[in-house]
């Protein structure tokens, strides 16, 4: 079972890396031609669509795959499925309609000026881009990965391609940013109404959509709570510190994402993986074993974009995103963190106690926002990374704890700690003492070399690792037996 996580995992990541890839190398021209105000004004535009984004979806994502995996609904799926998408237009529609309405006030609200034109162009790219997830949605659910990562990285290319000309080539700013994007999901757009409704008809049925919205509708809450747990700090950066520091905090955020490379593709594959193998007799322990894996790669990850920020914001950005290397190991836990919620979620999941991430989330929001308003008006970027940290921090250990209490899964958290206290403690001292390059590299190779003697030791006598050992030697011999041949 883990090798198909692992292999579905790979190929979603495919897809995944060559987006942020695309993304990382546009970052040093991006930031030759948008001043650290236009990153700003991006991420604040970003924020309408997160929690537009929430509100259309509704939970109905989560609502489609539940159903999607039930043995019963099978012959049902094609007419869940089109009313599924047909939920979706309606919401979206609705949604771009109040952000029209709304345009001026909204303007004025997160920029102070009106922008209007900014948030009309947003508020239209909005429809497209949730019917193009919910294809998106449905490729996993399908367990189709290949294609999900072709459909990805076409949609990546278009967009990369036209913000390129927009951008770089006509020099329309942020402008140009926006219509490349807008441009680019309608495309999409196209192509899964095409791809869902050949497939699976037109079909609108009431009973789906009552099902679909009953069981999705709880998850609103959590959304919103969510949207403002992940953008509180933007609004508090904007208020006290101005765009051009919130712009600052997009890079590092940016680099962030690079954990989500690691994070995301694992979490795409999860959600289908995980709910097709609750009834195998074993699945705990693959949950467990899936949960310490994905810790540890993580860690390790954290560990190696932290001590070598800097490094990699010369390369990539101007000097005035140099400051942008204070929050990145607060970010890159923060999306660790964010992620793992999603594998110590399975209890809550499979038991339909959903309700309880309501309260988790929305406890979690409220920490965030109190947080900032302490700390953010004093340590600015640094204090608003910290909050966001915090709060899923906060988010991962309510719901480990009320996921153990419907269906206790035995995580390890032993070996987990052992490593991630002393790389927080080696990136907080190389911080704090402002070691240069080759004293960094060479306390990184020393301390990931501690780490992997320290793994090999724990794991050599597991099953699993003697699998993989056997496979390799298997691939060697193959190897030695191929080079040998006249």
């Amino acid at each position: 079972m883990l090798k198909k996580l692992f292999r579905e995992s790979f190929i979603y990541g495919i897809s995944r890396y060559i987006s942020k890839f695309i993304g990382v190398f546009l970052l040093p021209l991006y930031t030759s031609v948008l001043a650290p105000q236009d990153y700003g004004i991006l991420d604040l535009l970003g924020t309408i669509t997160l929690v537009s984004s929430f509100l259309i979806i509704s939970g109905t994502d989560s609502a489609l795959g539940y159903y999607y995996f039930r043995k019963e609904y099978i012959s049902e799926r094609p007419v869940m499925i089109s009313s599924a998408l047909w939920l979706r237009i309606i919401f979206s529609l609705t949604a771009c309609v109040i952000i029209l309405i709304l345009a001026p006030n909204l303007s004025f609200l997160l920029f102070g000026k009106d922008v209007s034109l900014f948030v009309i162009i947003t508020a239209l790219t909005l429809i497209f881009s949730n019917i193009y997830s919910f294809l998106m949605d449905l490729l996993r659910f399908e367990l189709r990965p290949w294609l999900y990562s072709v459909y990805s990285t076409g949609g990546v290319l278009i967009n990369i391609l036209l913000t390129i000309y927009f951008v770089l080539i006509l020099k329309q700013g942020v402008y140009g940013a926006l219509i490349a994007s807008a441009i680019a999901y309608g495309v999409l757009f196209l192509f899964t109404c095409i791809y869902v409704f050949r497939k699976y008809g037109l079909g609108f049925s009431a009973k789906w959509i009552k099902d679909i919205t009953k069981y999705g509708f709880p998850l609103i809450g959590t959304g919103i709570a969510v949207w403002v747990l992940g953008s509180t700090d933007r609004y508090f950066l904007a208020h006290y510190q101005g765009l051009d520091i919130n712009g600052i905090y997009a890079v590092g955020k940016k680099m962030a994402e690079a954990i989500g490379m690691v994070a995301g593709a694992l979490q795409l594959a999860w959600g289908p993986f995980a709910m097709d193998i609750q009834y195998e007799s074993n699945a705990k322990k693959t949950y467990a074993k899936v949960f310490i894996l994905f810790s540890l790669i993580n860690i390790i990850v954290v560990f190696g974009i932290s001590m070598f920020a800097i490094d990699i914001l010369k390369i990539l950005t101007q000097p005035e995103y140099y400051s942008a290397m204070a929050v990145v190991p607060f970010l890159c836990l923060s999306t660790v963190l964010s992620s793992a919620y999603f594998i110590v979620a399975i209890g809550i999941n499979i038991t339909k106690k959903l309700q309880h991430t309501i309260w988790i989330t929305i406890a979690a929001a409220a920490l965030n926002i109190i947080l900032n308003f302490f700390l953010t008006p004093v340590y600015g970027a640094i204090g608003a990374s910290f909050s966001i940290m915090t709060a899923n921090f906060l988010i991962f250990i309510l719901t480990l704890i009320i996921s153990q209490k419907h269906y206790r899964i035995n995580f390890r958290f032993g070996s987990i700690l052992i490593i991630f206290f002393p790389s927080a403690l080696v990136v907080t001292l190389t911080y704090i003492l402002e070691f240069k390059l080759v004293p960094r590299i060479i306390i990184s190779t020393l301390f990931l070399s501690a780490i992997g003697i320290y793994l090999y030791n724990i794991f050599k006598h597991s099953s699993d690792f003697k699998k993989l050992v056997g496979m390799l030697k298997n691939i060697f011999r193959m190897d030695v037996s191929k080079s040998s041949e006249p």
